[in-house]
């Protein structure tokens, strides 16, 4: 019954905040670029994994002053926890036209907050 109920518990962590996060999740590579890492229990979808990861991004974007991220290199581990990495640049100025997975930081954190108040 304990083991049900930890488990349960792990299964609905919520977000953790960039300024919460270890230290070992966010590494910098460049000036603009780093290695963004986020963990959750092996019970989160990947869709939620996903939207956490670029939350994540986003926070960092606008922490470090810029205004748009591009991810790269993405890489998946399924264990006793589900994480995922990915090579993060980040960008100023206007949006690059016509790249893939590249992300405006003030919409990312603005659809993560609708889709996290709606669960």
């Amino acid at each position: 019954m304990m083991l049900t109920a930890s488990l349960v518990g792990c299964a609905t962590k919520h977000y953790t905040p960039l300024g919460d996060a270890d230290t070992a999740e966010i590494e910098q590579l460049k000036e603009d670029v780093y290695r963004v890492e986020y963990r959750t229990s092996p019970f989160t979808s990947q869709e939620q994994l996903d939207l956490y990861l670029r939350r994540r991004c986003a926070e960092l974007t606008l922490r470090e002053g810029y205004d748009f991220f591009h991810l790269a290199q993405r890489t998946d581990v399924l264990g006793f926890s589900r994480r995922t990495a990915m090579t993060v640049t980040l960008y100023k100025g206007p949006q690059p036209i016509g790249t893939v997975d590249f992300y405006d930081a003030k919409k990312v954190l603005a659809e993560a907050s609708t889709v996290l108040l709606s669960n």
